[in-house]
């Protein structure tokens, strides 16, 4: 029996307009320093009851690195899953940003 599409699929490539956009909502939500590294990973879940693409935000803080999961391809998250991710409330310098 040939494997299933949760088995075969894979997520589109990230494209590096969402990718910087949502680096940048993390930064500016988190008011990161400079130095501290946020990565963008899209992810295909195998796992059942889970959404086929996850998009997966991290912070790597010297000696506190965090990350969160959201159950979205990267191209659909906004900036208030951003935000309600790392428990944020929308603040005026971000609500314009959409």
């Amino acid at each position: 029996m040939p494997p299933g599409p949760l088995l075969t699929s894979r997520p589109q490539p990230l494209d590096p307009d969402v990718r910087d956009r949502l680096r940048d909502w993390v930064r500016a939500a988190l008011d990161l320093h400079p130095d501290e590294v946020v990565t963008i990973t899209q992810l295909a879940c195998r796992d059942r009851g889970c959404a086929p693409v996850e998009t997966v935000l991290t912070v790597l803080r010297p000696g506190a690195p965090e990350s969160r999961t959201l159950p979205l391809p990267a191209s659909q998250v906004c900036l208030r899953d951003v935000l309600t991710a790392f428990d944020r409330p929308p603040s005026p310098d971000l609500r314009s940003t959409s």
